[in-house]
């Protein structure tokens, strides 16, 4: 049964994604809204723990503007949906005009520096189209994932990201993979925002203790790349502006859990400041808060 499930999702993506290079772009991203809507309203996937999170995060903001905010999240990840499929067509010059850069420096002077870097982000805004435009400009980028439970689909992704020149490090390897990647001067692409268990790290996030990856910090501080935030903003016309923030670390000396901790608050730290200012760009369908401190000390 399923794998009879699986066929059938892997051949609506298949599907999905010849129509989406088919439409036009704007028609194409208001099928990427109306699909959230759909999701919203009619199979509410994790509706109910959207705004739970979205009115922990938010105590003083109304029940209606948190169902607003909530509603807009699902249309932007509609949307980001729609783009990502679309992305194996896009040309080099198509990604880089539909995303501008603010700091660019930033990666240029890693590169320059030949220790390759750690890009990371959260489920903010379109990270696939960011990276997308960050390969179309010539910088090698490499990202971790985690296997999906449909193999299938597991492949549809890698080959979409390889369609636009972006390798694939699967979680299960990823010590060792971005370790010779950073040696080869390559910039590592991490999403470090999602519930990272007892193995994770505990952080202030949006108010509460959160179970972080320490693996952006434990890479930037055991190698000497730097640790570049990066963040997507959608615009009003559908295009993007990818902000870059570069992470302090040459404080911190020694590969110690404090050193960790207190680089994984500083990352956390931007993302939740970009998530306070654009609320829907968040993927708060995450169970982010899932797993509970046990006698952990906060960094302050």
């Amino acid at each position: 049964m399923k794998k009879v499930q699986n066929v059938l999702e892997y051949a609506l993506v298949i599907f999905i994604s010849k129509l989406a290079r088919l439409l036009p772009l704007r028609f194409a991203l208001w099928c990427g809204r109306a699909l959230g809507d759909f999701i919203f309203y009619i199979i509410p996937i994790r509706k109910k723990v959207s705004i739970e999170n979205l009115a922990g995060a938010f105590p003083e903001k109304s029940q209606k503007e948190i169902h607003k905010i909530a509603r807009r999240t699902y249309q932007n990840f509609g949307q980001n949906i729609i783009e990502f499929m679309r992305e194996p067509k896009a040309s080099p010059e198509i990604l880089t005009k539909r995303v501008k850069f603010v700091n660019q420096e930033l990666l240029e002077n890693a590169i320059k520096n030949g220790k390759g870097a750690i890009l990371l982000s959260g489920h903010f805004g379109n990270w696939e189209i960011m990276a997308a435009a960050i390969s179309a400009l010539g910088y090698p980028m490499l990202a971790i994932a985690r296997e999906q439970r449909n193999t299938l689909i597991n492949h549809i992704i890698n080959d979409y990201r390889a369609a636009v020149n972006i390798g694939t490090i699967q979680l299960g390897m990823a010590l060792r993979g971005v370790l010779k990647a950073l040696r080869g001067n390559n910039f590592i692409a991490m999403l470090g925002d999602q519930d990272a268990h007892d193995e994770g790290v505990f952080v202030n996030f949006l108010g509460k203790p959160s179970a972080t990856a320490r693996g952006p910090a434990l890479f930037t501080i055991k190698t000497g790349a730097p640790l570049i935030f990066a963040a997507c903003v959608r615009q009003k016309d559908g295009n993007h502006i990818a902000y870059f923030e570069k992470v302090q670390s040459s404080d911190l000396h020694g590969l110690t859990e404090e050193n960790i901790r207190i680089l994984t608050q500083r990352h956390a730290n931007l993302l939740e400041a970009r998530i306070r200012k654009s609320p829907d760009h968040w993927f708060w369908m995450h169970k982010r808060w899932k797993t509970k401190p046990r006698e952990k000390k906060l960094v302050k």
